[in-house]
């Protein structure tokens, strides 16, 4: 399971594109609706005040970035785009438990880096309409010490509203790579997902372990 933890570094570059929204210099101009970078900068300013909370402990922290995914992200689009040809596969429990597993994967990552944070702001750059329910957002974080890093946003309409289906920093794909990750899991597992399955139940639970052994050296 090396390949599912590998890649440490490009997600906290990930997770800055995450959390990092707001401080946006829009270059595009709004429309009647709600634009594409509207979208980010309201993401944004929920994700900086969820960041910047003295009091949130780390269970905190992980509910808000719950809540973020649940809010922004269309986690059922990415678990598709993730499995690629194993979701047509996987029966509807294997599809259910994955999904789970995947949004509980991503809490666990990035909530361990939320504080990373460090004076980065986004600036939006251009936006790229294809039809009424798909955008292309490019932008960069520009860091206090560093050059600024390339971030693109593939947005997608449901239900009405914008959600992020993909983030693409320096023109990594981050659902490309987590495909090519979990794809090699489920290879070495017998081409199932619920070999997938189980070895993201393994992490987790020693990510519990590990979280129960801290709390309890720091009490």
């Amino acid at each position: 399971m090396r390949k599912v933890g590998a890649n440490l570094k490009r997600v906290s570059v990930w997770l800055s594109a995450l959390i990092l929204s707001a401080g946006i210099a829009v270059q595009a101009e709004a429309g009647p609706k709600k634009s594409p970078d509207q979208f980010l900068t309201e993401f944004g300013d929920q994700a900086i005040k969820l960041l910047s909370s003295n009091t949130a402990d780390a269970d905190q922290r992980s509910e808000g970035l719950r809540n973020l995914l649940a809010k922004h992200f269309d986690v059922d689009f990415i678990s598709r785009t993730v499995l690629a040809r194993h979701w047509r596969k996987a029966s509807d429990d294997e599809r259910t438990e994955f999904r789970q597993l995947f949004e509980d994967y991503i809490v666990s990552v990035y909530g361990r880096r939320l504080g990373n944070y460090s004076g980065e702001h986004f600036q939006i750059g251009k936006i790229v309409r294809k039809g009424d329910d798909q955008a292309y957002v490019s932008s960069k974080i520009v860091r206090p010490a560093g050059p600024p890093v390339k971030v693109a946003w593939r947005l997608r309409g449901r239900d009405g509203k914008w959600r992020i289906v993909d983030i693409v920093v320096e023109g990594v794909s981050m659902a490309m790579t987590q495909r090519s990750e979990f794809g090699a899991v489920i290879r070495r597992e017998g081409g199932n997902v619920s070999g997938l399955n189980a070895k993201l139940r393994e992490l987790a639970g020693g990510r519990a372990k590990l979280v129960k052994k801290v709390a309890a050296k720091a009490s």
